[in-house]
């Protein structure tokens, strides 16, 4: 197994599990949130049902005037986004990040530099881990405890683990 191949299989799991805490929000969650200025259920739904494509797509990208768009693009995209959607979003989502990343090497994720949204410059490597990787784990867990504090009954390893 690849470096590529181990990033690709920890994406897979995130959106494998993130969908599945999907299937036990009940329609009355999507406009709550904990406090103001946080964001709704709905909101985060539609958020991390591109957000880490769009790190991934612009990685990619090496026209910097393209690059620059795709992170609006991809939000003006998510903001169409229906509840329903949601589990067909993750999946393209999931299957761009895996054809974007089809001729990546393991030398190009050690070797190739790119600058994460926040200007740092990182290896492809690093960065999809910094980003990708990161940002649908912490998101999956927000989406959790939104979830927990709605009283639904959740273990632990539902954030962690696919369980039925």
């Amino acid at each position: 197994m690849t470096h590529k191949d181990q990033i690709l299989a920890v994406l897979e799991k995130e959106t494998d599990i993130l969908k599945r805490l999907f299937t036990l929000i009940p329609n009355t969650m999507y406009d709550y949130t904990p406090m103001p200025g946080m964001r709704t259920t709905l909101e985060l739904l539609k958020y991390v049902s591109w957000c880490s494509l769009s790190c991934v797509a612009g990685y990619i990208e090496t026209d910097p005037e393209k690059s620059r768009k795709i992170y609006s693009d991809y939000d003006d995209y998510g903001e169409t986004m229906k509840p329903v959607q949601f589990p067909a979003r993750m999946d393209e989502q999931m299957e761009k990040m895996r054809s974007l990343l089809s001729d990546i090497t393991d030398d190009d994720l050690l070797s190739r530099g790119v600058v994460l949204p926040w200007r740092e410059p990182k290896q492809l490597g690093e960065a999809l881990i910094e980003t990708s990787v990161k940002w649908l784990a912490g998101y999956k867990m927000q989406l959790f405890l939104y979830m927990k504090l709605n009283g639904i009954e959740l273990d632990t390893g539902d954030c962690w683990i696919i369980t039925e």
